[in-house]
Parts: structure tokens; C-alpha cells; sequence
């Protein structure tokens, strides 16, 4: 162990010695166990029970050593057992992940069965600082499309690009799925269409918004697919040994990356929603 102050601490765990979820200070340097509080199991390893935090509401099936936290000088990795992923912020996540200043909410495993708990990270970086970093460059090729503010095609488009944005506000569900754009919907107030049909208009709406990215033009006029050596994005890199939504969903996430880039979706928008 070492004597260094703490850079955080986790919250909504069961510290050794005790009945109760209570805050317990990372101090880097150590290494602790999350999982279910088996005392039997615990009785006959003392230096693990030293360094052990309790789920609170764990069931039979969650492993004593489910999860593992290693504190550095400025961040917190989280392991999970067996090399599998780790639900951070409701998103898995392969893991090890490593968790930087701010509060992230960690859930014990991938069933959502068990409340999460909050890992904060006070410490933060110190990097050389220069001005004018991110000033345009100005040799840029400048997208251009066109949504009408407040359709349903915009509303589709914000839903669908939200997890590329500056909002402030971060979606749910940030994956490329109909059904993942479907939820961020949801999440917004935006829900048009309801009933059988939804799916299927959705759908519709979003293979409209790639064949307006397919043939959109850069901000001086000229057809993108004139300018780039491939395009639309998607086609980069199609591999036929994906499946069809697979496909899909690369193909939502690089139109979303355009609809951001042109400009055609804004932060703001999303901030204020609801």
C-alpha cells in the first residue's frame, strides 16, 4: 500500500466489518473485491476480507469476486471475472474499463439484477495547454443537408445522431439499432408514430436519411461522391461477412457522424427537449 491521498471513492457497496452500504476512500495502490458477502467463504481468506466490498442486494449467483477495482494515481480500472464485459453508465463495455475523473455508475454484473453503484474519481490529469488547438483548419471540405426544423425526419435525426453530439445531456441507449434510435425517441418526448407500423416507418425514415447523406453535396455545391474517394461512408469498409443488421448499423452510426458534421442536428436542441 502506499500513502498517497485518496483520488475518489465508491459509494453504494458494503465496506469491510460492516452491515450497511458506506463510502470507502480509493487510495492508489489498492486493489479491492465486489461480489456477494460470503462469510463462510471470507472466514478462511482474512487479507481478502480486508479488501472486499459487499453487494447489498446480491443474489446466490453473483460470484464474491465478480468484479475487481485497481486504483492508480488517476483513474480507477474495473475488471470483471472471467474477462467479460462491464455495464458502466448502462452502456457494456469490454472490459477492463477504465473509469476518469467524474462519477460513473458501475452495476455488479450484465443482468441488471443488482443496483449499481457509484465510483467517483476526484484526481484529474494535467496536460500542456496551447491556444487555438481546435480553431478550423481551413482545409476542411464542409458538408451540407438540408432537414426541415421540427419534422419528423429531424426528429429522427437528432434521436439518431445524439450520441455524436456536444448535448450535455447523453442518451440512454447510445448503440445504431432501429430499436436503439426508437428508445432515444422515446427518451426525448418525440414518439410520432406508434402501433405495428412504428417499426416499420422508422425504418423507412432512416434509409431516407442515409440516401440524403449518400447524396448530399460539400458547402461550395459539388456532389460528395465527386469529392471523396468513397462514398457514402458506410462503404469504407463492407464486409460481407456481416449480417444484414450489422450493416445497418454501421450505416446508422456513419450518417449519424454526417448529420453532425453538416450541421444538420444540433446540441442545443437535444439539451432542451422535454
Amino acid at each position: 500500500m502506499t500513502d498517497h491521498r485518496p483520488i475518489g471513492r465508491v459509494r453504494g457497496l458494503v465496506p469491510p466489518g460492516a452491515r450497511r452500504p458506506a463510502p470507502v476512500d480509493l487510495v492508489p495502490g489498492q486493489v479491492w473485491s465486489v461480489g456477494r458477502r460470503d462469510e463462510r467463504f471470507l472466514a478462511g481468506r482474512p487479507e481478502r476480507a480486508a479488501w472486499h466490498l459487499g453487494v447489498p442486494d446480491a443474489r446466490p449467483d453473483l460470484s464474491v469476486n465478480q468484479l475487481e477495482l485497481r486504483v492508480g494515481n488517476l483513474a480507477v480500472a474495473v475488471t470483471s471475472s472471467r474477462g467479460s464485459a462491464v455495464t458502466v453508465d448502462g452502456v457494456l463495455r469490454p472490459g477492463p474499463v477504465v473509469l476518469t475523473q467524474g462519477t460513473s455508475y458501475v452495476s455488479p454484473s450484465t443482468s441488471g439484477l443488482h443496483v449499481d453503484f457509484a465510483v467517483e474519481v476526484s484526481a484529474a490529469d494535467r496536460f500542456a495547454e496551447r491556444a487555438d488547438t481546435l480553431a478550423a483548419s481551413g482545409t476542411t471540405v464542409a458538408l451540407h443537408l438540408d432537414l426541415e426544423a421540427g419534422s419528423t425526419l429531424w426528429k429522427v435525426a437528432h434521436a439518431l445522431a445524439w450520441p455524436v453530439t456536444s448535448a450535455v445531456r447523453r442518451p440512454h441507449v447510445a448503440g445504431w439499432s432501429g430499436r436503439d434510435v426508437a428508445e432515444r425517441l422515446a427518451q426525448l418526448g418525440w414518439a410520432t408514430v406508434t402501433g405495428p407500423r412504428a417499426t416499420t416507418v422508422l425504418s423507412q425514415q432512416l434509409h431516407t436519411l442515409a440516401d440524403k447523406v449518400a447524396h448530399c453535396r460539400t458547402a461550395d455545391g459539388r456532389p460528395a461522391d465527386l469529392v471523396f474517394p468513397s462514398w457514402p461512408p458506410w462503404q469504407d469498409e463492407d464486409d460481407e461477412a456481416q449480417t444484414r443488421d450489422q450493416r445497418a448499423e454501421r450505416r446508422n452510426r456513419c450518417v449519424a457522424e454526417v448529420l453532425w458534421r453538416a450541421r444538420a442536428v444540433d446540441g442545443g436542441v437535444l439539451d432542451a427537449a422535454r
